[in-house]
C-alpha cells in the first residue's frame, strides 16, 4: 500500500500490490500495448516536409505516444509494473508484422529495392526502450527525491 496525500491533507492507502492490482495493470497495459503497436506499425513512414526538409512525422508521433502511454500507466496504477509489461508485449505483439511471411515484412520492410528502411528499425527500437527507459527515469528520481510520508 501507498499513502497518497490529499489536497486537504488527509491520508488515503493505494493498494498497488495485490494480485487483484497487479492483473488490473497487466490489463490496462495489454490493452494500451495493442493500440501503441497498431498506431505505431502503421504510421511510422509517415512524412512531412516543412521548410524544404523531410521531418519523420510518423516516428515522432509515435515516440510522444509511447511516452504518454508510459506516463498515463505510471500515473494511473502508482507502479512501474505496467509499463514493464508495456515493454516486453510491445515486441511479442509486433513480432507477426516483422517477418518476412503472410503479414509480415510490408508495415516494416527490412530493405526496398537495395534501400535499408532505417524507419523499421528505430520504431521497434522506440516502442522497446521507452517503456523501460520511463520505468528506469522514475526508478533513478524516486531514489534522489524520496517521497515525504
Amino acid at each position: 500500500m501507498n499513502p497518497a496525500r490529499s489536497p486537504a491533507g488527509s491520508t488515503r492507502s493505494v493498494d498497488t500490490s495485490s494480485l487483484a492490482a497487479r492483473l488490473t495493470q497487466a490489463a490496462m497495459a495489454l490493452v494500451l500495448a495493442v493500440i501503441s503497436v497498431l498506431l505505431m506499425l502503421t504510421t511510422h513512414r509517415l512524412e512531412l516536409e516543412l521548410f524544404g526538409v523531410d521531418v519523420p512525422a510518423g516516428l515522432l508521433f509515435g515516440a510522444v505516444f509511447q511516452v504518454v502511454t508510459c506516463v498515463f500507466l505510471w500515473s494511473a496504477t502508482g507502479s512501474r509494473f505496467p509499463l514493464l509489461v508495456l515493454g516486453c508485449l510491445w515486441g511479442m505483439l509486433a513480432t507477426p508484422f516483422l517477418g518476412e511471411s503472410v503479414g509480415g515484412g510490408v508495415l516494416l520492410p527490412a530493405v526496398i529495392g537495395d534501400v535499408p528502411q532505417l524507419s523499421g528499425w528505430i520504431v521497434q527500437g522506440l516502442g522497446l526502450v521507452i517503456p523501460f527507459l520511463v520505468a528506469a527515469v522514475i526508478t533513478i528520481l524516486g531514489k534522489l527525491f524520496p517521497r515525504v510520508r
